[in-house]
Order: structure tokens, then sequence, then C-alpha cells
């Protein structure tokens, strides 16, 4: 074997070396990729039933709120109505 040959062989082992390191590594970045990818598609599951739970929240807050709205204008109409007759009969009434 001349030195050619040896540093040809050489040459071909370290090639052959650093495509496994390579193929190695890549492997293991595509595998924390995918890791990361089911994480932030378990975060993004997380968050949509989360925005969902409080839309529906607040749909039942805002019915809520309309209905106790009714019911104050309903009171209000109810005691505008007293006062007025109250003060067709000549009385006066004072609220506390």
């Amino acid at each position: 074997m001349n030195w050619v040959t040896a540093l040809a062989v050489v040459a071909i082992i370290t090639g052959a070396t650093m495509t496994v390191v390579v193929l190695l590594a890549l492997a293991t970045l595509r595998r924390n990729i995918d890791d990361t990818v089911v994480r932030q598609a378990q975060q993004i599951k997380r968050l949509t039933e989360a925005v969902a739970a409080l839309t529906l929240q607040q749909q039942q807050h805002q019915t809520r709120i309309q209905e106790l709205t009714e019911a104050s204008r309903r009171l209000s109409d109810r005691l505008g109505d007293r006062d007025e007759s109250g003060r067709a009969n000549g009385s006066a009434r004072l609220l506390h």
C-alpha cells in the first residue's frame, strides 16, 4: 500500500464517520422538533378549550346582565307608576 491508498482509505472512513454523525444529529433534531410540535399542539388544544369555556361563561354573564337590566327597568317603571299615582291622589311619598 502506498501513501495515496492509505490517504484514500482514511478519507473514506472519515467521510463515513461524518455522515453517521450528521445523520444521528439530524435524527435527534427531528425527534426534538416532533416532541415540541406535540407539546405545542397539546397547549393549543388546552388554550382552545379554555377560550371556549370563557366564551360560554361570558355569554352566560351577558345574558344575566340583560336579565338584571330588564328587571331594573321594570322596577323603575313600577316605582315611577306608583309615584305618579301617589301624586295624582295628592299625597307625596318619600323613598329612603
